[in-house]
Order: C-alpha cells, then structure tokens, then sequence
C-alpha cells in the first residue's frame, strides 16, 4: 500500500482507538472529516480520480457508511461506530489491492487534505489529554525556551541529506553533528559542521539518539536547544513556536502521530524473541508493576525543545537517556514514562508534526495543490 494510503489507514485506527479508550464521544466524533474520507476513498470524486465510474456494487456504499454512521451517533453507540469504521477500513482495502499501478498513483491526490485533517485531530485530542494529565502534576517555576542564549542542531550520519530552513532566526546558532571528518569545522548554508564524538564505539542509532537526548551536556554553552531530526524541515519562526506553546515549562515537543500508549506500541513492535525484545518486555513489565498508565501519551522525539538551566529537566534526561542504552530502539517511547515517574511537567503543542507552519516532514510529501 503506498504510504499516503498507509497513513489513512493508520488515522482511522487511531480514532477507533480512541473510541475504544473512551477519548472520543458522540459530542466530538469528527462525522464531517470521517464522511468526507469516505467520499475520498469510495465515492465519486475516488472514481472520477482514476478515470472510471463506479460499478452498483459500490455506488451505494460511501452512502450507506455515512447514514449508519450518522444514526450510530445519535444513538451515541460508539461501539457501533468502531465497527462501521473497522468495516469502511476493511472495503477501502480490499478495493485498494484491485487497483492497477497507475490507478494508485493517481488516487493519491484527492485526499491528501483528509490526511492532514485526520492528523490534526488527532493531535488536538492528544493535547487535551495531556492538559488533563498535566493538572495533575505540580507547578514549578518552569523554563525560559526562546529566551537567552539558543541553538538549533541536528545530527547527520552517513550520507544523509541536510535540509536547510526556510526561515532562519537571527538570535539562533545551527549545529549540524556530523562523522564526516572532512565537513567538520565547515558550513553549508545556515549549519555549521561539529564533529561527533564515539569515543564509546557505540552503534549509529545509539549514538543520534545521545545527541539528541544529551543536549545540556554536549551543548552546555547555550541556554536552551532546539533538537531538529534529519528529515524535518524548518518552515516556519521557530521563536514563535516556543512563545505560543512552551507555557512557561522547560520541554516542548510533538505528540506521536501513530500510538499514545507504550504497552500498545513496544507489544506490536517487538514480537521477536531476541535478547533486545527479550530486554524490552521486561521493562515494560516493570513500568507496569510501578503503576505506569496504560495510554499516557508518546512524544514524537524529532522535535524537542529543552531549557539547559532547568536542572529538573536536565535530570529527566539524564534517566531516559540511562533507561534506553541497552535496549535504544525504545529510545522515543520512554520519555513520556521517565516523565511520569518523576511528576515532571512538560508542553507538547497541538500541531500534526508532518504539516504544520513551523515544521515539515520532508518524507511524506501531503501537499494538496494542483500541481501534484
């Protein structure tokens, strides 16, 4: 399945999910955006996009789907409407696998606005949950992001490609951590090239994932750091962004856009019986025992902005980046569990991390004009 029609799928279960969770009740489920995916997938403008016309086997369906999704939430049987979505997933799919290469090619365009409408719902959800959650925790007197001395860096292994912004701040330093020993002390465009350190032989994956936990150690210059991965671009004033959703607090970052519970997400991911996976359940174990909720939330850690004089959120990184050495692919799992152990309050925003006006993910290309 091409990957814009993956990302549907994968946003339908999330609200199925959240149906399932209790987070979505009849007062909010999103029935315009749900009606107007189906539309996209199985109706006429689905058709009309590949060049054909509807069989009567599938004329009527998108029509039924809606009508039986309008009068399940009058009922507010929310079990019902997991089950239309389930039975809508289960039809788009079946007629997607029919269709030839050039017919899927084509399908792309019409709905990769319902991608982004899906996405940003979710997101919005996910940052009333975790306002909800954050109540919970004590205030402290928080973090300055945006404010003295900052840098933005990101961290380049091999032969990846580096991005350069579309909009650069004047106050703001870029870092480009690289093991190309001939760029290091260079520049290209905005970034300045700094050599890695791997005195510890440590694999490619562990050690990004140093540098981006590390930032108060290995950027102890700067008072606050903005950590970009390598396949995000910088679109839009990143100052904005921390002055209108970093709250006062020392970390701000991205919910996930795929799960919100690490039981459901490591369980899924990791079935192999290795040593690593072996490691993994035991900690998940573990957070159970310690009473680690079931649906707290993930970060997306390819955007994370962090205040270094905060001496609580330094220690926070300093466990998450002891809790993941021996088992790393855990790595962007864990800070939301280091987080609840230590009542640690923190800011995610309500923006979709694959389309926003700060941020874009260069790997999945959801643009919606006519040039596509």
């Amino acid at each position: 399945m091409i990957s814009v029609d993956g990302k549907v799928i994968n946003l339908v279960e999330k609200i199925r999910r959240a149906i399932r969770n209790g987070n979505i009740t009849p007062d909010i489920f999103p029935k315009g955006e749900i009606n107007n995916l189906i539309e996209c997938t199985l109706g006429e403008s689905f058709w009309e996009c590949i060049g054909s016309q509807p069989n009567e086997g599938f004329q009527e369906i998108p029509g039924i789907y809606k009508e039986c999704l309008e009068k399940a939430v009058e009922r507010e049987d929310m079990d019902e409407c997991c089950r239309i979505l389930q039975l809508f997933e289960s039809s788009y799919i079946a007629l997607y696998t029919a269709l030839n290469e050039d017919e899927k090619i084509f399908r792309q365009r019409p709905y990769r606005k319902m991608i982004i409408d899906l996405g940003t719902i979710n997101s919005q959800m996910q940052y009333r949950l975790h306002k909800e959650r954050q109540e919970k925790i004590p205030k402290t007197a928080g973090g300055a992001l945006g404010k003295g001395r900052g840098v933005v860096y990101t961290c380049i292994l091999g032969d990846k490609k580096l991005l350069q912004p579309e909009e650069v701040n004047a106050q703001l330093e870029y870092l480009c951590f690289t093991d190309n020993k001939e760029k290091w002390g260079t520049t290209e465009g905005v970034w300045k090239y700094c050599a890695i350190e791997n005195t510890e032989e440590m694999e490619e994956r562990l050690l990004e994932s140093r540098y981006k936990i590390m930032a108060h150690e290995l950027l102890k210059d700067y008072d606050y750091s903005v950590w970009v991965a390598s396949d995000i671009k910088i679109i839009g004033n990143i100052l904005r962004f921390c002055e209108i959703y970093g709250e006062g607090r020392s970390f701000l970052g991205f919910s996930s856009a795929k799960e919100d519970c690490i039981y459901e997400d490591m369980s899924v991911t990791h079935m192999r019986m290795d040593d690593l996976n072996i490691d993994i359940r035991k900690k998940l174990v573990r957070y159970e025992k310690e009473g680690y909720p079931k649906h707290n939330g993930l970060i997306d850690s390819r955007i994370l902005v962090r205040d270094h004089r905060d001496r609580e959120m330094c220690i926070v990184m300093e466990e998450w980046w002891k809790e993941i050495q021996d088992c790393y692919s855990f790595m962007g799992n864990v800070f939301n569990y280091v987080a609840w152990k230590r009542s640690f309050p923190f800011s995610i925003c309500n923006l979709f991390l694959y389309t926003n006006p700060y941020f874009k993910n260069e790997n999945i290309d959801l643009e919606t004009n006519d040039e596509y």
